[in-house]
């Protein structure tokens, strides 16, 4: 709801204030709760519709706010005051709507074209799904086992040919940089 910072200090209310000074604290509030309920409802309401439940019914708040023109006979926000400050707002909100709506249809479709990153431009397509482990061995299971019986000669032999195989499957994009990183310094330990 946008509200004036200087309602407090509005003629009408000084007005009111000069006739009936004991009712300018409730005539405010349930001045500022027709305002809102109208804003809510996006139309005109009628105070004794959008009166505020922490305050007992007074019909003579009611009467001076009539008095002094803040509502209409009916009780409702004056036609010229409402337009002059709800249709601005309204005007105002829907554009920075319309705005934040093109804005967000421009930034995802931006962001399905190509993957995100610096060299996004010159990427080759990746698998949209990577799995979380090697889909094979980097070690034929048989090597592994000849490795376990033989000792440490073989171990650096099959490190080696383990590191060759993870750079072959990065280069070939069947595994990510981070995968790649963390997947080098497990082989180096």
């Amino acid at each position: 709801m946008d509200v004036s910072t200087s309602v407090c200090d509005d003629p009408k209310f000084r007005r009111i204030h000069r006739q009936s000074p004991d009712l300018v604290a409730p005539a405010f509030t349930a001045y500022m709760a027709v305002m809102a309920e109208s804003w809510k409802a996006g139309s005109r309401v009628a105070v004794e519709d959008a009166w505020p439940s922490l305050l007992p019914f007074d019909q003579a708040v009611v009467d001076a706010l009539v008095s002094v023109g803040l509502l209409d006979k009916r009780g409702l926000l004056s036609p010229k005051a409402w337009r002059g400050w709800f249709d601005p707002a309204r005007e105002r909100r829907d554009k920075s709507r319309g705005r934040w709506t093109r804005y967000n249809a421009k930034r995802d479709a931006d962001t399905t074209d190509l993957p995100r990153g610096s060299d996004a431009g010159t990427t080759t397509s990746v698998p949209t799904v990577r799995p979380s482990v090697p889909t094979e061995p980097s070690v034929p299971p048989v090597e592994r086992a000849r490795a376990a019986k033989n000792g440490p000669k073989d171990r650096d032999d099959e490190v080696r040919r383990a590191r060759e195989k993870l750079s072959e499957d990065f280069r070939a994009g069947r595994i990510s940089e981070m995968d790649y990183q963390r997947e080098r310094k497990v082989l180096a330990s």
